[in-house]
């Protein structure tokens, strides 16, 4: 490996939520980028921003993790979502899916759980 480290974006309106995982992220070697609302994340994207994976909370204000990931995947993004939720039901799985994201986990996130999405999605990680 060269020892570049991946690029996420963490879409979270909770501010201790955005804590806790940067704490994880920064502790795998993950460079971060926050937005606080789908919409935020969504400029981004068109900004040109980049990015190797996107961590994509569910309910916020403006817009929430559905419409963004329809958005993102619309504007033609093929970055891994990785959709966010504190409710594990299937339905919001099966919502989060058919609205484009690639993958979902519960809260709340640990360090295992993000070194597993890293390496499924082969990112690189600095360990």
């Amino acid at each position: 490996m060269d020892g570049s480290t991946c690029k996420v974006l963490l879409v979270e309106d909770n501010e201790i939520n955005r804590v806790v995982v940067r704490r994880l992220l920064g502790e795998l070697n993950v460079r971060i980028e926050e937005a606080d609302n789908g919409k935020a994340a969504v400029d981004f994207i068109r900004e040109g921003r980049a990015y190797d994976l996107i961590l994509m909370d569910k309910e916020m204000p403006i817009m929430d993790g559905h419409e963004a990931t329809r958005q993102m995947r619309s504007l033609g993004v093929s970055t891994p979502i990785v959709a966010l939720s504190g409710n594990s039901l299937q339905s919001d799985r099966d919502l989060f899916i058919q609205a484009g994201a690639d993958d979902f986990l519960s809260k709340p996130l640990s360090r295992g759980k993000l070194a597993h999405i890293l390496a499924k999605y082969g990112l690189n990680h600095g360990d």
